[in-house]
Formats: C-alpha cells, structure tokens, sequence
C-alpha cells in the first residue's frame, strides 16, 4: 500500500476520487481499498458516502486488491474522458 498512491499519481489517475487503506472514511463518490477485518477489499462510495454494497469486493491478497483498485480508476478515467468528448459534441476515438 505504501507506494500506491505513487503508481495512482504516475498513472495520470491523481485527480480522481479514491482513498487508500481508510475503509471507513465517508467520501462521497470515492473508489476505496483497504482492510476490513483482515480481509482486502475494493468499493464505491455514493454521492452520500455510503458504501455501494454491490461494489464491494473481496479479494485473497493485497496484489489482487490493488489491480482492481487500478482497473477501477483506469476505466472511471476512461468514462470521464468520453464524457468530455461528449460535452463537447465530439466523437470518441479508441
């Protein structure tokens, strides 16, 4: 976890909303990894903060969590461009 906010940052993905490691911190529209009770665990948080349970995923180590968290980020990245595109009447290229 330590040097995920780094490859976060490196990946282009730093204005995005996430927390790293805070599972409990409330912030509306976040994607969230960490623990809880031992277990990784990658989620959304709602425009109120509250957890979106259908996004609540498990996952057996910290490796498998972190490559979901990143996937997350890329694809909501992804949208978030296309969205622009769109705002500006253009048409979106692969």
């Amino acid at each position: 976890m330590d040097g995920l906010r780094a490859e976060v940052e490196a990946a282009g993905l730093g204005h995005l909303r996430f927390l790293i490691g805070n599972t409990s911190l409330p912030v509306s529209g976040a994607h969230v990894i960490g623990q809880i009770d031992g277990l990784w665990v990658t989620f959304l948080r709602d425009e109120r903060g509250v957890v979106e349970e259908r996004t609540l995923v498990e996952h057996p180590d910290e490796r498998s969590a972190v490559t979901e968290f990143m996937s997350q980020l890329r694809n909501l990245a992804r949208l978030k461009e296309l969205e622009a595109l769109l705002d500006k009447g253009l048409e979106p290229h692969d």
